[in-house]
């Protein structure tokens, strides 16, 4: 799931206008079916493969499946999925289910193509919470979570021995933080030359910076979609990142010439970063990294940070739906998403498949887990991807005080509510 996000980034609002989905599939629960015996009948899945691993995972699960039910399941790998799934629901020949990340629910939701599903297929109280909200409305479950990221901080131990500096010592506040970076900044200056390696290593990425965007009451985009990135709450809230970034201390893996936090953490290049999960066995075995997990830390008194989730939607047109709920229902079981979470290196959404794959036991591991129970799902209605397209293109400047932080978020309102308005 490394940089999940990013798969979606390419969506943007103007096809949405152009969408003749033809919502007019049954809106009722699907059919609930406890049978196993779908012998003849036909399945079609809607997926990405982002890895060898994951592609051993799903094929795992289908063989499993059809020797369970008798059916045949045909999978189809989309490779441009905001864009491909939308010419398959326009076209009436959609999967009968498909992935679905937590930014993309609610257009699915939205347009009507998602069926809601039967507390047969899905028990929510298996799932971690925070997950099953991210695919409910209105009272009902729309996605069937499959797994899970969260974002955790990174200490280099060896840079950080070098350095004469405790682990221990890291703040747990960004307010601390604030405050300490200048000095540990200093002291890596003294072990290796000025600015050799940088202290903090974070994204200017609505996807990282949400949580904090919405605190106490922050709205970046509005109930109706528009952009609100210069409101009051939101501005306050913006400044933390530009206090950060004004200790000298704190860079972009851009900044340092790096392509991202995990890529530049492993080359030595900084001694913090705030990344996902996805890192973790990146770090071990490709870059040989000894490092310590650490939870995220708190502001003005919330600790927080962001979950990346994808689920399993049933399209509303399906022709199959005791079979696609037993899909589902086959895929979310704890036996076989513990054997998926095994060979692909993801976390499950379920925390009795974390216990029992021993996910728990591992110190580094169950931080992240631990933090599906206080981070922010990536998701933020339809315009999000829009809106974070303008955050992007005028953050920079405001937290290096090029601009002012008010002048530049409208700015960035103004063109994404540009974009968004044409799209209507």
């Amino acid at each position: 799931m490394k940089k999940m996000h990013k798969r979606f980034m390419a969506l943007a609002t103007v096809a949405v206008a152009a969408l003749a989905l033809a919502a007019c599939g049954n809106k009722s629960n699907s059919s609930s079916s406890n049978s196993t015996d779908f012998k003849g009948q036909n399945l079609k899945i809607g997926i990405w493969l982002g890895s060898d691993q994951e592609k051993k995972g799903m094929s795992d699960m289908v063989k499993g499946f059809e020797k369970k039910t008798g059916a045949k399941v045909t999978e189809k790998v989309y490779t441009d999925f905001n864009t491909q799934i939308q010419a398959d629901l326009a076209g009436h020949r959609a999967p009968d289910v498909w992935y679905m990340d937590s930014s993309m629910y609610p257009f699915f939701q939205k347009q009507g193509v998602l069926q809601a599903l039967d507390k047969n297929t899905i028990n929510t109280d298996n799932f971690y919470p925070t997950l099953t909200k991210a695919f409910s409305t209105k009272g009902k479950v729309y996605g069937a979570p499959k797994d899970t990221s969260t974002l955790a901080i990174y200490a280099n131990n060896d840079i950080f021995k070098k350095a004469g500096v405790d682990v221990s010592s890291v703040p747990k506040t960004y307010e601390d933080l604030i405050k300490w970076l200048p000095g540990f900044q200093a002291k890596l200056d003294a072990a290796y030359g000025k600015n050799k390696v940088k202290a903090w290593s974070y994204n200017q990425d609505l996807a990282r910076n949400l949580y904090i965007l919405q605190h106490n009451g922050g709205t970046p985009i509005k109930a109706n979609g528009d952009a609100n990135l210069a409101s009051d709450a939101v501005v306050k809230n913006l400044d933390m990142y530009k206090q950060l970034v004004a200790t000298g201390a704190a860079v972009t893996p851009k900044d340092i010439g790096q392509g991202d936090n995990g890529t530049a953490f492993g080359a030595g290049k900084v001694a913090l970063m705030e990344e996902g999960n996805w890192t973790y066995q990146v770090q071990k075995k490709q870059y040989k990294t000894n490092f310590t997990v650490l939870p995220m830390l708190s502001y003005e008194g919330k600790q927080g940070g962001m979950i990346f989730t994808v689920g399993w939607g049933e399209y509303a047109n399906s022709k199959v739906k005791p079979l696609a709920n037993a899909w589902i229902k086959y895929v979310t079981s704890k036996n076989v998403m513990k054997k998926y979470i095994e060979t692909t290196g993801t976390l499950p959404s379920r925390p009795d498949v974390a216990k029992a794959a021993k996910l728990t036991a591992n110190a580094a591991l169950n931080v992240h887990l631990n933090a599906n129970k206080y981070s922010t799902v990536w998701q933020d209605g339809t315009t999000l991807v829009t809106v974070n397209t303008s955050y992007q293109n005028f953050v920079a400047k405001a937290l290096t005080g090029q601009t002012a932080l008010k002048a530049a978020m409208t700015q960035a309102d103004k063109q994404a509510n540009a974009a968004i308005s044409k799209s209507k």
